[in-house]
């Protein structure tokens, strides 16, 4: 072969290596960025479905009848708006396809999912009776706890509860005030429902004590592990007093303690035995106390009650219907809130039927008979986690009743709670006295 021919023949096999290289390329670059986006899409469509699916198969009302026509449709502009959604946006609509079941026990979690990590505000909002509030911030952010919170974005931070409002899972009317400021936090809900995001710094119009209204950018942060809402705790503004008795020990399932004047205080925090007792346990010390020291009042403060289970009731119940029994001049208040759900709701619904209990305090969360359970969900592709209640609860039968109305009614204010007051222990205190 000749050195010219030789010479040709490479260059020609260098130019075929060359076009090859370009039409790998090509076709990596085509397969890579337009399959994984079309992947993304067919993925979170195929979740989609699978949820409508397990709605069908397991809520308790939807396995009997049609899924709403609702549903369909919001599932139908889901599926076509996940191109131009974020992944944490469209957990956020997944939690609306979850509201058109009707109860607070079915709902989709804005974090959990194995594909997508959740971010989050580092600051912890709540309702009050005047205003949304930060009420805990993290570490470097403890500066703005105490302030109003004016808006979100460019939206008054109203207009954004209200927004949120019909979105969210739900026993009642009352149950956003619990859910909508802590959901809030999630860039996906500020995505979704507050004006002018931007998701990487987020811009809020807060409104410190004692300063002026300010504008400030704060980027979410990687959510930490989490276990539904949090119990409200004791005020955390600097200078703040001591904790009000009833912020005194939160993280406790139950206690009591004697006040003056022959009342006795129990604190009901959660529907389970605890480790060092069990709540019948609990039930038996606390008939013991009621027989010894036979209070003239009984106050059961069930306001950081989010449930449990409520097959544990009965020898608590019995210990109030006994106390009412051999005391026909004695009282008890059921001191009852927002976050008062689930479990302990039917204990409100127990007490309401067998006792003369007196309520105070604001709505619960959910009614007297509610479609309620934890029955876990997981959607195959993202991973995304909640719950599908698949069970009825009826604590008084026929009741049709929204909430069991307060007979003493208060919202806390965010003067009183930065405060570590308790305006509502000091009204029912008062009444006690009226009656004596």
């Amino acid at each position: 072969m000749s050195r010219r021919l030789a010479s040709a023949i490479r260059a020609w096999l260098q130019f075929l290596l060359f076009v090859l290289a370009l039409s790998l390329l090509a076709v990596g670059s085509a397969r890579s960025q337009p399959l994984s986006d079309s992947a993304r899409v067919a993925g979170w469509r195929s979740d989609i479905r699978y949820y409508l699916d397990q709605m069908k198969r397991q809520h308790y009302v939807y396995s009997r009848q049609p899924l709403p026509a609702g549903l369909i449709e919001a599932a139908s502009r889901l599926s076509n708006n996940v191109p131009r959604y974020s992944d944490e946006r469209i957990l956020a609509e997944f939690e609306h396809l979850a509201s058109f079941a009707g109860d607070g026990h079915t709902y989709l979690l804005p974090f959990g999912s194995r594909r997508v990590t959740a971010h989050i505000l580092p600051l912890r909002f709540f309702l009050f009776s005047d205003g949304m509030y930060v009420i805990d911030a993290f570490a470097g952010y403890e500066k703005w706890i105490g302030s109003r919170v004016v808006r979100v974005g460019n939206t008054p931070a109203d207009v954004v509860i209200e927004r949120m409002r019909p979105t969210l899972s739900a026993d009642n009317r009352f149950t956003y005030l619990w859910v909508a400021p802590a959901l809030l936090s999630f860039r996906g809900y500020l995505e979704n429902f507050a004006d002018g995001i931007d998701p990487d710094s987020v811009a809020l119009t807060l409104k410190p004590p004692s300063a002026r209204e300010t504008r400030v950018r704060i980027a979410p942060v990687v959510a930490p592990r989490m276990r539904g809402i949090p119990k409200l705790m004791a005020s955390r503004l600097k200078g703040a007093p001591a904790a009000p008795l009833y912020m005194s020990n939160v993280t406790q399932n139950f206690w009591l303690k004697p006040l003056a004047d022959d009342v006795l205080y129990v604190q009901f925090n959660q529907v389970m035995n605890a480790d060092s007792e069990s709540l019948a346990g609990f039930a038996q010390r606390l008939g013991t106390t009621v027989r010894q020291t036979n209070p003239r009042a009984i106050i059961v403060d069930v306001r950081h009650n989010n449930g449990g289970n409520l097959t544990l009731l009965p020898p608590l119940i019995t210990v109030f219907r006994e106390y009412e029994a051999a005391h026909k001049d004695g009282r008890i208040y059921v001191l009852m809130g927002r976050n008062t759900f689930s479990a302990a709701q039917f204990f409100l619904g127990q007490m309401d039927r067998y006792t003369n209990a007196i309520f105070a305090g604001e709505p619960s969360s959910s009614r007297p008979n509610f479609v309620g359970e934890e029955t876990g969900v997981e959607l195959p592709w993202s991973g995304a986690i909640g719950s599908i209640s698949d069970q009825y609860h009826e604590s008084i039968p026929g009741d049709t009743r929204e909430w069991i109305e307060p007979d003493i009614k208060l919202s806390l204010s965010s003067v009183d709670y930065f405060a570590n007051r308790d305006p509502l222990l000091a009204r029912v205190l008062a009444d006690v006295a009226v009656k004596r």
